[in-house]
C-alpha cells in the first residue's frame, strides 16, 4: 500500500515520462533568437495568475521575463534531443519559473504541479509549431550597392520635399501675419519692430 506523498511522486514521475515522450525523437536546433521568442510567449501564455486585491478585487497578474536565454537553451549543433539543451530543457526552465510564479510557497521543486505544467507547455510547443520552425528570423534579403545609393537618393527627395512644403507653409503665414499687422497699425513698418 502506498502512502499519499508516494502516489504523488509516482503520478509525477508518469507524467514527467509522458512530456519526455511527447517530443519527436529528432528534435531540430533552435537559436538565440527562436529560444527567446519561445521563453516569452510560454511566460506570456502560462504566466498569469489571479490575485485578490482589496481596491480592485480579483486582477489577473503576469510575472516579469525580461531574462536572457540561457545557454542550455541554445542548440546549433550536436545531439539536440538531450534534456540538458535544446527544447526540452527550455521548456522544462520555463515550467519551473511559471511554477514558482504560481506557487511562491511550494516546498517542491519538481512534484505533480510543476509536471503538469510541463505537460501542458510540451503539448503547447508541439501544438503551435514551433518545432517546425516558425520562430525563426526569416534571413534578410542582400541589398546591393546600387540598391542602397537608390534608397538614399529616394530618401533624401523625399526630405526636400518636406522641407519646401514647411518652407512654403511658413512664407504663408509670415505673409498673413504681416497682413494682419498692417491692418492692425498701416503706418508701422516691419522693419521698425524690435523683437
Amino acid at each position: 500500500m502506498l502512502s499519499t506523498t508516494q502516489r504523488i511522486n509516482l503520478d509525477a514521475k508518469k507524467t514527467y515520462r509522458k512530456v519526455n515522450s511527447m517530443f519527436p525523437k529528432n528534435l531540430p536546433y533552435i537559436e538565440t533568437h527562436e529560444a527567446m521568442q519561445a521563453y516569452k510567449r510560454l511566460m506570456f501564455h502560462f504566466g498569469k495568475k489571479q490575485i485578490y486585491d482589496k481596491r480592485r478585487g480579483w486582477i489577473t497578474k503576469r510575472p516579469h521575463y525580461d531574462k536572457k536565454p540561457r545557454k542550455c537553451w541554445v542548440c546549433l549543433s550536436g545531439d539536440s534531443n538531450t534534456l540538458s539543451r535544446g527544447w526540452r530543457r527550455l521548456v522544462h526552465d520555463v515550467s519551473h519559473y511559471i511554477h514558482d510564479w504560481r506557487f511562491p510557497n511550494s516546498s517542491r521543486d519538481h512534484n505533480i504541479a510543476q509536471a503538469k505544467i510541463e505537460h501542458e507547455m510540451a503539448q503547447f510547443v508541439i501544438d503551435s509549431g514551433w518545432l517546425n520552425g516558425i520562430l525563426k528570423t526569416k534571413p534578410k534579403p542582400k541589398i546591393t550597392q546600387d540598391e542602397k545609393r537608390y534608397a538614399k537618393i529616394n530618401n533624401l527627395v523625399k526630405l526636400i520635399k518636406a522641407w519646401e512644403k514647411k518652407e512654403s507653409i511658413a512664407k504663408t503665414y509670415i505673409k498673413k501675419y504681416r497682413q494682419k499687422l498692417k491692418r492692425l497699425r498701416p503706418t508701422m513698418k516691419l522693419d521698425d519692430l524690435i523683437i
